[in-house]
């Protein structure tokens, strides 16, 4: 009777401490986590501002490998979407998105788990000392009610140390960011129309640079036999390129697209978001820029949206300084 007795006060202490967990306990969770990463604010803050290398520092991906994962909206920014389906019950179901992002400083995201009435958000809060990034980890939760408010008094055991894997994986990812030689900036690039012809060759340089001077001379006749204007630098739209072969459209911009003759083609440039490096120096080097902004691609997870092209602002006859010879080079990504 007496071990009754006791479970019975056991239960009622349980009971009463739970009653007095939901009646008083907090309508509201803050946590955060924090830790210092060797890099630029910038290239933090291009991590965290979208999810398309999320997989890659977050703890919940070890939680389970063969977890659905669809990424939606913009690649970045306001409106980034990330939704998981897994069977595993530490993962679930759910989703998050960016609902707020201040460029190198904070990006914050609401979250949805399926069968949880609670829309907690997360942030990133980024703040560079130095050369060294300080990045604040942070989830809140307001309006909690009913028996949720005994669950908030376990979000520190919970989500604390997925906090800091997430953190410690972050940091190593960023800091073995690979060096890229060039600098790669997302633009937004507007359709040109152009005229040009259809070049092939092999993939020697000099070879290239043979095919493309005929092509060009070509253009250059028919504008010039029907008095249109170049409307801007030379372009060349890499059609495929390999160890052996190399083909291209060598093309010059002029104010619309328009009806040609004999072998000669007309279209538009590529309109939308690209990625932009500037080259300088001579032509025969200029691979180097295209491997640097494939390696971008593959570390960013970046997918190509159309060939990539070569924009040529110096004239190499009006400037016989081979190393002030500058080229633009673009790759479309989606």
């Amino acid at each position: 009777m007496k071990v009754l007795k006791v479970i019975g006060i056991i239960i009622i202490i349980i009971l009463v401490l739970g009653l007095a967990g939901i009646l008083f306990g907090p309508s509201e969770v803050h946590m955060e986590r924090q830790i210092s990463i060797n890099a630029p604010v910038e290239t933090v803050f291009d991590e965290v501002n979208g999810f398309r290398t999320f997989d890659d520092f977050s703890a919940w991906s070890e939680v389970d490998t063969t977890a659905t994962i669809i990424i939606e909206g913009p690649t970045s920014g306001v409106g980034a979407r990330y939704s998981w389906d897994s069977d595993n019950p530490d993962l679930g179901k759910g989703n998050m998105e960016i609902i707020e992002s201040d460029e190198n400083m904070m990006v914050t995201s609401t979250m949805s788990f399926e069968g949880y009435p609670g829309k907690p958000t997360v942030s990133w809060i980024l703040n560079e000392e130095n050369g060294t990034t300080n990045v604040t980890y942070t989830y809140d939760e307001t309006e909690i009610s009913g028996i949720m408010k005994l669950l908030s008094f376990a979000t520190e055991g919970m989500i604390g140390p997925m906090y800091d894997r997430t953190l410690e994986k972050l940091k190593a990812r960023v800091e073995s960011r690979p060096d890229f030689t060039y600098e790669i900036d997302k633009v937004q690039t507007e359709a040109q129309a152009y005229v040009g012809v259809n070049a092939a060759s092999s993939s020697a340089p000099e070879a290239i640079g043979a095919a493309m001077g005929e092509a060009y001379g070509k253009v250059m006749t028919y504008l010039s036999s029907n008095a249109i204007e170049m409307q801007g630098p030379p372009i060349s739209i890499n059609i495929s390129y390999d160890e052996e072969n190399a083909e291209m459209i060598c093309g010059i911009p002029v104010a619309e697209v328009m009806k040609v003759d004999g072998d000669l083609v007309s279209g538009e440039t590529y309109a939308g978001t690209a990625l932009k490096a500037v080259y300088y120096g001579n032509y025969d080097n200029i691979g180097a820029a295209h491997e640097d902004i494939n390696a971008y691609i593959s570390y960013y997870m970046h997918e190509r949206n159309g060939q990539p092209w070569e924009e040529y602002i110096t004239d190499p006859m009006s400037e016989p300084d081979t190393s002030k010879w500058m080229t633009n080079v673009y790759y479309p990504i989606k």
